[in-house]
């Protein structure tokens, strides 16, 4: 009896031991702390409300998703969020360069978060999320160079609508479009040739 007890002890070990040698196959962010996958670096599997636990709280300047994740400048998912997946070699593409606090698994259903009531209206259809850093005010957002992974936002309402939104935040209440350039992306989140383009963009939080 002894014996076969402990042969059975023997085997729940050795399954326990089998299963946590199983690689993890959910999605994972690797954060590093230079541009370009440079640096030290941290890979998170779950969600994760305040990266200063990791002791890389304000720190990740590049990074890599598998699967979409969910990244905000503040802890507790708060603050300015974006939508992002795959190799990011520098966070100044979403204006989250050192400025990452907290991140999760996209799709969630989170209140607040993906899937659940965000802080404001979603982005226009096709446009897409991420963009340069706005200063935050009592009651707006001012973006002085509105850009979407470097490139300038088409001046109009409804490209200044659509980037503002995209931000998580409410209406544009005011825009210069004096500035051209040569190539922007238009309120649907399309490619257009040389136009006018948004400066001095006031957003409202909501």
């Amino acid at each position: 009896m002894t014996k076969t007890l402990f042969a059975a002890a023997l085997a729940v070990a050795a399954l326990a031991g089998a299963a946590e040698a199983q690689p993890y196959r959910g999605g994972s962010a690797t954060l590093y702390s230079l541009p370009n996958f440079q640096g030290q670096s941290v890979t998170i599997t779950q969600s994760t409300p305040d990266l200063g636990k990791w002791r890389f709280n304000d720190r990740a300047q590049s990074a890599r998703f598998d699967g979409r994740w969910l990244i905000c400048e503040h802890d507790n998912f708060k603050g300015r969020c974006q939508e992002v997946r795959g190799d990011v070699a520098n966070l100044h593409t979403y204006g989250l360069m050192a400025q990452v606090s907290s991140l999760e698994p996209a799709g969630g259903g989170r209140p607040g978060g993906p899937g659940g009531p965000g802080p404001g209206p979603g982005p226009g259809p096709g446009f897409p999320s991420g963009g340069s850093r706005g200063v935050d005010g009592t009651a707006t957002v001012f973006f002085p160079r509105p850009t979407v992974r470097g490139i300038d936002v088409a001046a109009g309402d409804r490209g200044a609508n659509a980037f503002c939104r995209s931000q998580g935040l409410g209406r544009a209440v005011f825009f210069d479009s004096s500035a051209r350039a040569n190539q922007a992306i238009g309120p649907e989140g399309q490619l257009i040739g040389r136009s006018d383009v948004l400066r001095d963009l006031l957003c409202r939080r909501s």
